[in-house]
């Protein structure tokens, strides 16, 4: 898969190197910026697919500047860096940093290092959508319960009838039973 990198120099050197050996490994890049850029707005012009960093030593900035990424446009980040603290570390990893590697810039190596992180932020990614997804289920299945207990107060409605006339209704106007529960809760907060 050719990646499109866009590429931090934090570090000068490092960066030189990094931008001499993805184009080897058939990966573009297809921008460079420093910390002073906006990132959000690189990534989003250059449709970049992967944040290739070189830092030697990842501060605040840098850090803060990832984390806000990650929540607009989340791609697989690979940072070089000299610094080898553990919560530098930890920081970046919950920054989004895919792929942490201290001291191990070596051309013959990175293809194997983009590979790891790549494959580890789609995991990272199919299970935030899963994590997402079952909250949202949680959040409709708690609506669901809750209008079927207004129809059981108000209507005499058991359990099951509560259900029935629910799901009727979301089949009968083509919605999700999550909303229609919704409707019936929003109906029976505005008569109460």
């Amino acid at each position: 898969m050719q990646l499109k990198a866009l590429l931090i120099k934090d570090d000068l050197e490092r960066s030189e190197l990094l931008k001499q050996s993805l184009p080897q490994l058939g990966h573009d890049v297809v921008a460079e910026a420093t910390l002073a850029d906006d990132l959000l707005k690189r990534v989003e012009s250059t449709q970049a697919n992967l944040l290739v960093i070189a830092s030697a030593s990842p501060g605040a900035t840098l850090l803060s500047r990832l984390r806000e990424l990650t929540v607009h446009y989340p791609l697989p980040m690979v940072l070089f860096t000299a610094e080898n603290k553990r919560e530098v570390i930890q920081q970046s990893v919950r920054a989004g940093v895919s792929a942490y590697v201290f001291d191990g810039l070596e051309p013959h190596r990175l293809g194997a290092i983009l590979d790891v992180a790549v494959a580890r932020f789609q995991e990272t990614d199919r299970l935030r959508r899963e994590l997402h997804d079952a909250k949202a289920n949680l959040v409709e299945r708690k609506a669901v319960e809750r209008a079927k207990g207004i129809l059981m107060k108000q209507r005499g409605f058991d359990e099951p009838q509560a259900y029935h006339a629910l799901r009727k209704m979301a089949m009968d106007k083509n919605l999700r039973i999550g909303q229609v529960a919704e409707n019936v809760i929003a109906v029976a907060e505005l008569l109460n």
